[in-house]
């Protein structure tokens, strides 16, 4: 009974004593080894800090296609550098060829066509102005001509005649005399014949012929108007044929570096708003640096103040920003930090910086912490 009654108070203090050094260690912080990297030191003494996310100078461009199809030629790898309008992919052209080539067989066939409407309609021009130009000085005198030399045979058949009926030779006469009279009618004839020509080389061109060759000269200078359509036509379907050729190659909108290359000989690439980009590129030979700045420190903001980033990793890896503009539109917060305090619920004033020759290290798409000096610093 007594070791109960002195067992009892013993257990009792050491059970105390025991939750007391418990509670001592739970208290005490533990304790912390140096870091394994330093945190940077910033210049300035007033700051407003923000997280940045470098970017090419013009953006990150995605390429895609103008045509679905299947890629049959790569042109560039990633890392390489191309110049503005250099070609990038291209997808299966054998289709745009042949339309191509029937376009083209078009346009020579119209083109055909057209100088030899405008070969008829110049020839009925001509027939038109050769009518209208009548009576013509040269006509008359040719028509006169021939005139004069029908009279002249006339009368030397009329004197041939005569002198046979006087012949003494009734015999002779009565032989001759019909070929010679056959001879005079055939002069005559043939003199009645031209001075009817020359009267109608004086009167010039009937109303009526003018008016047939003006209406066939209409016709022909509408058929080489509609010539002249039907190739403008061929020739418009070729421009498209070519234009649709010429889309099956994608290029290099901008001279820059290939940053990321998603397009392999054999793929089929789609077209489209919803699209898998061909590639991406982007002008790094100045690099941007897109920066989050909270709403709640814009109006401590100083866009002439003094900038730097910071390369996370190395504190000492510091490259100082020029300014370029503030993007004029608020927007959520999307670029996260990670970090167990960082607030998502709140929206941020980006600004564009600037770094001129970068270092070879810093790419598109790291984070950096930026600095920014303000006016108190």
């Amino acid at each position: 009974m007594k070791l109960r009654l002195v067992a009892l108070p013993i257990l009792a203090v050491g059970g105390f004593a025991l939750t007391a050094v418990a509670v001592a260690r739970f208290n005490t912080p533990p304790k912390t080894g140096p870091a394994p990297i330093a945190p940077p030191a910033i210049p300035f003494a007033d700051r407003v800090a923000g997280v940045g996310l470098v970017e090419p100078a013009s953006e990150t461009i995605q390429i895609g296609a103008h045509v679905g199809g299947v890629v049959t030629s790569v042109f560039v790898t990633e890392g390489q550098r191309v110049e503005r309008g250099a070609p990038l992919v291209e997808v299966d052209p054998r289709e745009a060829e042949a339309r191509l080539g029937t376009a083209r067989a078009s346009v020579a066939a119209a083109e055909a066509q057209v100088e030899a409407a405008e070969a008829r309609a110049a020839t009925a021009l001509a027939r038109v102005a050769q009518l209208e130009a009548r009576p013509r000085a040269e006509d008359i005198a040719e028509a006169e001509a021939i005139v004069a030399a029908r009279r002249a045979a006339v009368v030397d058949a009329e004197g041939r005649l005569e002198r046979l009926l006087r012949v003494s030779d009734r015999g002779t006469a009565a032989n001759e005399q019909p070929t010679l009279e056959a001879n005079l009618a055939i002069a005559r004839a043939q003199l009645a014949q031209e001075e009817a020509s020359l009267v109608r080389v004086k009167t010039g061109a009937y109303p009526e012929d003018l008016a047939v060759a003006k209406g066939e000269a209409r016709a022909a200078a509408a058929d080489a108007a509609t010539a002249r359509a039907q190739l403008h036509t061929a020739e418009g379907a070729l421009r498209e044929a070519e234009i649709a050729r010429e889309l099956l190659v994608v290029r290099a909108p901008i001279a820059g570096t290939v940053l990321k290359l998603d397009a392999h000989v054999g793929e089929y690439k789609a077209a489209g708003p919803n699209a898998t980009a061909l590639l991406r590129l982007g002008d790094i030979d100045t690099l941007h640096v897109r920066t989050d700045i909270d709403e709640l420190d814009s109006w401590r903001f100083d866009q002439g103040g003094a900038a730097i980033a910071t390369i996370r990793g190395g504190s000492r890896l510091q490259v100082r920003l020029r300014f370029v503009r503030i993007v004029p539109d608020v927007q959520p917060k999307k670029t996260l930090t990670g970090e167990n305090a960082e607030r998502i619920d709140t929206r941020v004033m980006q600004v564009i910086y600037a770094i001129e020759n970068p270092p070879a290290f810093l790419q598109p798409g790291m984070l950096v912490d930026v600095a920014v000096a303000t006016k108190g610093s």
